[in-house]
């Protein structure tokens, strides 16, 4: 029997095919007539010899109306464009959820592919004809060498939630932001912020807020009250100065405190945040910081601390606006914005040094043997604010709202220095809607670091041993014998690496507490000697700066205020 048309043998034609393949043939051409289309469209840069730097401009101005929607921009001295990680990257310290978006640097080959998408380029052969040619990567590597002269729009930020400008309006808009640098990225409309909150829509607003942790055991209101403000400044963090690291501690292990610590990047980015350790080497500590700063990352998490919190690198990247380091493999010195939001969680977490004046903490305490156990009416927390993330940024941002459109009340709060734009803008606000101050916390913070201890106990121990009298470092020396409580003291400041004190070191831990106030007590150098430094401790009262017996003169606590709109 002989098959007829149609049937599918091996051969024969097949109607259905060919219709089928027709409309492919069809949709195909539409394809390479669009791209076609498409590329007529674009700019040709035609390369002519002994015009490098002609070549490079034109290269540029076809690169600068495609800047936003190729999320590329310039920031510290790099040309750099954003990405989304699309699973989690560990490198070194830092552990980076999927989902992340950060900054990318651009590379040579990178920017050279970009030039060839974005515009058509040609050049004359040795006939006399205009051909077509790839952008030469030497026009991506003399574009990358132009550090301070690019015109393409300048970073200053990724943010993933809308934020209050200085003026008073807000910054909703998915996308570049030129009046404040910053790049929101959204894929959802964002709810509408009242246009006019009252000091009562205010207090509603926070009410909200405060609903998802309404359970979690905060042991005092100021410990809640840094914890609001955490929410607060994690949201503003791009337009505010420095910011204090916000620690979350507990007594006992699962008691939720890294669950509150995650909470704030979950509201603020809708995912985690990075999370880092603390190493005791501080070159790693340091890498870390950088790598941080260069990828431009929001929030930065410090997880489960298990010791006293020390490192001068993470004290200036907290207080200082730009954050310098040599680049890894470099000479070349970054200069990095720091206007990321710190936070670290750990158990009895306490601070060292530097970092104890620069701390808030929130601490919590269930007060059970096993607090992993407990039930709550929000099962899922990190589920609900997802869900109701939107709700929570526009509570967040009617707080501050209404704070700005109130002329920004002053609040009878004492100052802290360093730290007087987030306290105008953030700490003011809650304690203006009723809340505790949230600073108020920081005397735990102080008092519990070790190193304040340590000089406490040396300084009284000197205080002891030579009362009001002058002594040198020799002096001291010679009266370790006799006095037990002041070699211990010692001991913890100036042990050599024989396990013996080390006149230098006690020299060097002199001139470094130089003037210092721990406890009512304070060093005060009072000239040489035969070549020596001589000392003495002088009490003052309370902690401030006078001389003994004369307590300090009143400051008034007058300070600037925002400008209104």
């Amino acid at each position: 029997m002989v098959a007829s048309p149609g049937d599918g043998q091996p051969g024969l034609p097949n109607p259905g095919e060919d219709e089928e393949m027709g409309k492919h043939r069809k949709s195909k051409d539409r394809a390479v007539r669009k791209a076609i289309k498409r590329a007529n469209k674009l700019p040709k840069i035609i390369l002519k010899i002994g015009e490098l730097p002609d070549g490079v401009d034109r290269a540029e101005a076809a690169l600068l109306p495609r800047c936003e929607k190729l999320q590329l921009f310039q920031r510290a001295g790099d040309l750099v464009r954003l990405i989304s990680l699309p699973e989690r990257v560990t490198d070194g310290l830092l552990s980076r959820p999927k989902g992340s978006v950060q900054l990318e640097l651009l590379g040579k080959m990178s920017l050279t592919e970009i030039f060839n998408r974005i515009a058509r380029w040609r050049r004359q052969n040795s006939n006399g004809n205009i051909i077509r040619v790839d952008c030469p990567p030497k026009i991506a590597a003399f574009y990358i060498s132009r550090v301070g002269f690019w015109r393409v729009p300048a970073l200053s930020g990724i943010i993933s939630a809308p934020l209050l400008r200085r003026d008073g309006s807000v910054l909703e808009n998915p996308g570049y932001d030129s009046a404040t640098g910053l790049y929101l990225v959204s894929d959802r409309d964002s709810a509408k912020i009242p246009q006019r909150p009252t000091q009562a829509d205010a207090r509603a607003a926070l009410k909200k807020l405060l609903t998802p942790f309404a359970e979690f055991p905060f042991v005092t209101a100021h410990h809640q009250a840094v914890h609001v403000a955490c929410i607060l400044t994690a949201i503003q963090r791009p337009l505010l100065g420095a910011c204090p690291i916000f620690a979350y501690t507990a007594p006992a292990q699962r008691s939720g405190k890294s669950l509150l610590a995650e909470s704030i990047a979950i509201i603020a980015t809708g995912k985690p945040a990075p999370a880092t350790a603390i190493s005791g080497d501080r070159e790693e500590t340091r890498k870390m910081i950088t790598s941080a700063l260069r990828e431009g990352h929001t929030i930065i998490n410090l997880d489960n601390v298990e010791h006293p919190l020390a490192s001068s690198d993470l004290a200036k990247a907290i207080t200082q606006p730009e954050y310098q380091d040599r680049a890894l493999g470099s000479n070349r010195m970054l200069r990095l914005p720091t206007n990321v939001l710190w936070t670290a969680t750990g158990n009895n977490l306490s601070f060292r040094g530097d970092l104890s004046s620069r701390a808030l903490l929130c601490r919590i305490d269930a007060k059970v043997e096993s607090p992993e156990s407990r039930t709550f009416h929000i099962p899922h927390l990190r589920r609900y604010l997802e869900q109701h993330r939107e709700e929570l940024i526009v509570a967040a941002l009617t707080i501050l709202r209404a704070y700005h459109l109130a002329g920004c009340p002053q609040q009878l709060v004492k100052p802290w220095g360093g730290f007087e734009d987030w306290s105008l803008s953030i700490r003011e606000s809650l304690v203006w809607l009723g809340m505790a101050d949230p600073c108020e916390t920081r005397s735990t913070v102080i008092a519990d670091d070790p190193e304040r201890e340590e000089t406490l106990t040396a300084l009284r121990a000197l205080r002891e041993k030579f009362g009001k009298n002058v002594f040198t470092t020799k002096g001291i020396m010679r009266r370790l014998k006799s006095s037990k409580l002041l070699r211990t003291a010692m001991e913890a400041m100036a042990l050599g690496r024989n396990r013996e004190i080390d006149p230098r070191s006690v020299g060097w831990w002199l001139r470094k507490n130089h003037d210092r106030i721990v406890g009512g007590l304070r060093l005060e150098a009072v000239g040489k000697a035969s070549g020596s430094a001589r000392w003495k401790i002088v009490k003052v009262g309370s902690g401030h700066e006078g001389q003994e017996g004369h307590p300090p003169a009143r400051k008034s606590m007058r300070f600037p205020r925002l400008r209104n709109s």
